[in-house]
């Protein structure tokens, strides 16, 4: 356990130092977040000063580290680690789907989705079942691929969406901040996936759709298609204080009606027994 425990000690300069450089900070940046001097960090990156454990999860809070980041960084400092690491459908994970169930239901008949920090679905309302029927066709939800992926890897998504450059734009650089603070591993994998589908997909060019000019209060999806026309805006609500990993990295976005006539669609589009 000695030994165990020095060797892990040993993997925290590394580690602490990959995780500042691939969020884009420098020893300044991460000292100013963290209220410690750049001395301190540059200490605790060539291993001269060893972290406490209170020094290990601000540190983590700076860099907006995920629990599963914060967790390895803690085994690295050569502590215990302090929160639970667990999927959504894992019997530990109880609370979180009935909350997230709870808040589906509740939201009918408009959409809703429950999905993983890649956007990959875990969950839906039933008027949230036919609204994506609705915008992908005959198209079947893969668990393991992201919703903004099998979106804009769709033909008709990409035809029926009047504004589509502009919500490009959004979907990329959702992609892209959840890609910088999830840990590696499949859902890191699929977001990095998502990210080039995105680029690949961009209307004018993979950089170009940052400039897309901004449209009123929010975003507004336009669905525009034979016989139906939908202005719809979305918020995505997530845990205000996780303890858990399937806490973390769940989201779930609500699709609203933009106007009186969306919501009247929304709602003769609702399967029966959620129309609200």
């Amino acid at each position: 356990m000695a030994f165990a425990a020095t060797h892990a000690a040993a993997d925290f300069p590394a580690m602490l130092a990959r995780l500042r450089h691939s969020r884009g900070l420098s020893q300044l940046g991460l000292s100013l977040s963290a209220d410690v001097s750049q001395r301190h960090v540059s200490f605790l990156e060539t291993g001269r000063t060893r972290p406490s454990r209170e020094m290990v999860s601000r540190l983590a809070q700076a860099m907006g580290l995920a629990l599963k980041d914060e967790n390895a960084l803690l085994l690295a400092a050569g502590f215990a680690p302090i929160h639970g690491e667990h999927a959504f459908g894992d019997e530990a994970a109880a609370m979180v789907r009935r909350v997230a169930e709870l808040a589906l239901s509740a939201h009918d008949p408009f959409p809703a989705f429950a999905v993983d920090r890649a956007w990959r679905p875990l969950s839906a309302n039933r008027s949230g079942l036919g609204f994506f029927g609705l915008l992908l066709g005959d198209v079947e939800v893969d668990p393991a691929v992201s919703l903004i992926r099998a979106c804009a890897e769709s033909p008709r998504f990409r035809e029926i969406i009047a504004n589509w450059p502009p919500l490009s734009a959004h979907f990329l650089a959702l992609a892209e901040a959840e890609a910088l603070r999830a840990p590696p591993g499949a859902m890191r994998a699929e977001l990095d996936r998502t990210v080039t589908s995105l680029k690949a997909l961009a209307p004018t060019g993979g950089a170009a759709i940052h400039s897309a000019p901004a449209m009123g209060a929010a975003l507004i999806m336009q669905v525009r298609a034979p016989g139906l026309e939908l202005d719809l805006v979305s918020t995505v609500a997530r845990f205000g204080a996780p303890h858990d990993t399937a806490a973390d990295d769940l989201r779930i976005e609500f699709f609203y009606p933009a106007d009186a006539h969306s919501e009247a669609v929304l709602r003769s589009l609702a399967p029966a027994g959620a129309a609200g």
